[in-house]
């Protein structure tokens, strides 16, 4: 391709609530740095305002997706010259991007829609038809128990241009739909670790030395759960019975809102049972900045709990999914990884968290030197790929 043409980058999966989402947004325009003359792109969504997305400069895909019915890209089959008419008014349509990076996180698999599933397959196989590369960022998989979910991810396997995979067991289910992946499939962990936490503004000042607990709506919500009620109860009361344990100790406690209504009311009502302050900071740099400054942290937020590990922050991470014990391995943290959440249990970890504080502290700085390291490594193979398929 020509190098006065601009390569234009749709960033998939992303949006401005969720901290973790943005965070990967943060990251992928991070690594976009390196490479001359790139723009992106941005379809709209209720998480993805015009204005905030106006603000990074980027252009509006026109997409229509609507349960089965997708017309997304009979847009790039317009004349030529309305698609240039469009351009003026900042529009752009599939037919013009020229890479997808897809970095949901995790949104494929059982506990999602089948279409969806499906409509990002046959994307993906038109891109590859296009000779455009389609690339899934470190992100979970999985699992795939159809034999229709099967097919779709397969698909996507074969024509994918890159696949990072963020832990074992999501490797593994990729295998359950195709046995023998390419080498265009690779392990990775998540890829916000290097990411700096900093804020423009002043941070919230907490006296002394705090603790920050990060709640997360989706572990008790009925997307999840089939008793998601009684699951809410036990939680809520967990974190208090850590909260009030970790007062009694001397620490302030913060409950650190990671990403927007629902957790704000998860987060009061763990404060009715326990001294706790919320906050809630909307710059993803910020909150990680925030949690930077705690002495321990407990998450049971994915990207909140490695803000805090990243930073040198004992953690420990409460799961509802596989991707959580991975990750904290990934940090020499496995046995910090709560399964099972009760007051008890998680009273019991905080006691061997604070224990094993000094231990801890240069574990986290070794570690996450060498996932920052293997960061690196995962983009320059991408910027290998992007060479590859667009001849620059």
């Amino acid at each position: 391709m020509s190098e006065s043409k601009a390569l234009l980058v749709e960033i998939k999966g992303v949006q401005f609530r969720n901290k973790g989402a943005y965070l990967m947004l943060l990251a992928c325009l991070q690594g976009l740095k390196t490479l001359n003359n790139t723009e992106l792109v941005l379809s709209p969504g209720p998480n993805l305002p015009y204005r905030e997305r106006a603000l990074l400069g980027a252009w509006q895909k026109v997409s229509l997706r609507r349960k089965a019915l997708d017309l997304t890209p009979w847009f790039g089959k317009l004349p030529g010259s309305l698609r240039k008419l469009m351009k003026r008014y900042g529009m752009v349509t599939e037919r013009d991007v020229d890479v997808i990076l897809e970095a949901s996180g995790f949104a494929y698999g059982d506990q999602w829609p089948l279409r969806f599933l499906q409509n990002t397959a046959r994307e993906v196989k038109r891109f590859k038809q296009a000779g455009k590369p389609f690339i899934f960022m470190p992100q979970a998989f999985g699992p795939f128990s159809s034999a229709e979910s099967k097919a779709a991810m397969r698909d996507i396997i074969h024509s994918a241009a890159l696949i990072y995979v963020r832990d074992p067991v999501s490797y593994s289910h990729l295998q359950s739909c195709e046995a023998n992946l390419p080498d265009t499939v690779k392990l990775t962990p998540d890829f916000t670790v290097g990411l700096k936490g900093h804020s423009s503004t002043a941070l919230p000042e907490i006296e002394g030395k705090f603790a920050a607990l990060i709640p997360n709506s989706k572990v008790v919500s009925k997307f999840n759960h089939a008793n998601a009620e009684a699951e809410r109860t036990n939680y809520v009361e967990a974190f208090a019975a850590a909260a009030n344990q970790l007062v009694e100790l001397g620490y302030a406690v913060v409950l650190v809102n990671h990403e927007g209504k629902d957790d704000q009311l998860l987060c009061q009502e763990i404060a009715r049972l326990a001294p706790c302050e919320i906050i809630q900071i909307e710059d993803p740099l910020a909150v990680k900045a925030f949690i930077g400054q705690s002495a321990v942290a407990i998450s049971s937020r994915f990207h909140g709990a490695i803000n805090a590990l990243s930073q040198g922050v004992p953690c420990i991470a409460t799961s509802w999914s596989h991707k959580y014990h991975a990750m904290m391995s990934d940090f020499g943290m496995a046995d910090y990884c709560l399964e099972k959440l009760s007051a008890v249990s998680l009273t019991q970890k905080v006691s061997q968290l604070l224990a094993e504080q000094e231990e801890i502290t240069p574990r986290l700085a070794e570690n996450a030197a060498k996932l920052k390291q293997k960061n690196q490594t995962m983009w320059q193979g991408l910027y290998k790929t992007l060479d590859k398929y667009l001849g620059r």
